[in-house]
């Protein structure tokens, strides 16, 4: 999932964000070709990839213009579907001016604060250390240890990845009796934009920062993947069942775009 990714295809129908964009650049046994395109005043990286069989186009989270298309698309085809989707990108780039926000990098010191399931807890540097773990929240604090602040990015993610990891397995044991396809199998790790993903084995991958977001919208970003086990696609039928795992996701969904970019170290 590329975070708040939006797309639209050759319908000029526009579909929702993508938490798990870039399955088809992982399908090819080499890597895809990849081009640029410049139409007037935009510019577009175009990705091919011989499991596609229709364009598509969107806007990533940094403002990138990206389309997706066959492999060994006819290039005036491709020109033709960004002239068409001008103004729908237009549109597209002010929403991202506006919502787009550079994280605020956090301090290792005593009093800054971070986030775990959508609460931010403050850090005290000085303890954590009699008890063998170098980082650890206990009694309402984040504690590291004095001798670890150097390595406080590193820790923190750490802890965030087996924590989360303990959380998603719980999950899919809840979740269980309800899914029609069970994934192969499960990890935490830095997906750069995206939220999750899930690839073309029916493994899933969550991305650390998740551990952050307030646990319904952890549980959004988890069910949208496991929704790509039936469905590998954003059309109507993946929305569908969506809904009926989770009957309120477009608000949550709506919530994710909006905010979860200050979710991050």
């Amino acid at each position: 999932m590329r975070e708040d990714r939006r797309r639209a295809d050759e319908s000029g129908a526009a579909t929702a964000p993508d938490l798990d964009r870039g399955r088809e650049a992982h399908a090819d046994p080499l890597p895809p070709p990849e081009w640029r395109l410049t139409l007037s005043d935009l510019t577009f990286t175009v990705r091919e990839s011989a499991r596609r069989k229709t364009l598509s186009i969107g806007v990533e989270r940094d403002g990138e213009l990206v389309i997706l298309a066959p492999l060994g698309v006819d290039q005036d085809r491709v020109a033709e579907l960004a002239a068409t989707r001008r103004d729908w990108l237009y549109g597209k780039l002010a929403e991202k001016a506006q919502q787009y926000r550079a994280p605020r990098r956090r301090e290792y010191v005593t009093g800054e604060g971070f986030w775990y399931a959508g609460r931010s807890y403050r850090l005290l540097v000085g303890q954590g250390e009699a008890e063998g773990e170098a980082l650890q929240l206990r009694a309402g604090r984040f504690r590291l240890s004095p001798f670890h602040v150097h390595q406080g990015r590193e820790l923190f993610i750490g802890w965030y990845t087996t924590h989360l990891l303990t959380w998603a397995e719980e999950q899919l044991i809840r979740l269980r009796p309800r899914l029609r396809v069970e994934p192969t199998g499960l990890r935490v790790t830095d997906l750069g934009h995206r939220w999750g993903s899930c690839g073309t084995r029916r493994d899933l991958a969550l991305h650390w920062r998740v551990a952050l977001l307030p646990r319904r919208m952890a549980e959004y970003v988890l069910v949208h993947e496991l929704v790509h086990l039936e469905h590998h696609h954003h059309r109507a039928a993946f929305w569908e069942r969506l809904e009926v795992l989770l009957p309120d996701y477009a608000e949550r969904k709506s919530w994710l775009a909006l905010h979860g970019a200050d979710y991050d170290l």
